[in-house]
């Protein structure tokens, strides 16, 4: 099974390594990784993930990272799946408030590979969706800066209702549809989304879980 696992930091894509050296050699042989840093944000997302596809073959692509969280249902230290992704600042601010470019009607709420103004991840194998399913669901928002004051939190919230914040998934959900691979988003919560004391951050403890979450469904993927 030939898979891309991408991430924004190199952190990132060093615990992706862990998980995969974690393997017996039986396993690691039935499958082929390669790991793609694709900088952060959408912009370097987009650039780096398109050209590796444009030019290779995947059965599945997967992106890993670390997040914030707007939920007291993904603590720090948890693991969240992705299913939804919104781009959270792509859009108009008007004397109204932030709209989107669906609520702007510049854009059909439903135009590939949107679905109600989302991008939804795709329905894995049963073997898959299996291992998937010991993690709670969740809805992201990606933007572009990482929020740091009450009303941005309060106007994500209010918008898009998420659990969790990123800099990249829904660039990766989008491309991912539009390439017609299959994907799967999983993210570690390393902060509350707003704190901008970094001492109330858990990077190291978010990192780790990211590696079992990470070795779960490579060890899968061997048996699927």
């Amino acid at each position: 099974m030939r898979i891309v696992i991408t991430a924004a930091e190199e952190e990132e894509i060093i615990t992706a390594k862990q998980a995969f050296n974690s393997l017996s050699r039986e396993e690691q042989e039935q499958l082929d990784v390669t790991y793609l840093l694709t900088g952060i944000g959408t912009t370097s997302t987009s650039y780096r993930l398109t050209r590796l596809l444009s030019g290779e073959k995947f059965d599945l692509a997967v992106n890993i990272g670390i997040a914030g969280s707007f939920s007291d249902r993904f603590p720090i230290g948890s693991v969240a799946i992705i299913e939804k992704e919104f781009f959270g600042d792509l859009g108009f601010e008007t004397f109204a408030g932030f709209q989107t470019l669906f609520d702007y009607e510049i854009l059909d709420a439903d135009t590939f590979p949107f679905k109600s103004g989302a991008l939804h991840a795709p329905r894995m194998a049963d073997k898959i969706e299996t291992v998937l399913s010991e993690y709670k669901r969740a809805t992201a928002v990606t933007v572009q800066t990482v929020s740091g004051l009450p009303e941005k939190r309060s106007r994500l919230e209010h918008d898009f209702k998420p659990q969790i914040e990123s800099m990249e998934g829904a660039a990766f959900f989008y491309i991912c549809a539009l390439e017609n691979i299959p994907f799967i988003e999983i993210r570690s919560v390393s902060n509350e989304v707003g704190e901008r004391d970094r001492t109330k951050w858990n990077i190291p403890l978010a990192l780790n879980e990211l590696k079992g979450a990470c070795a779960k469904l490579l060890k899968t993927l061997c048996n699927n």
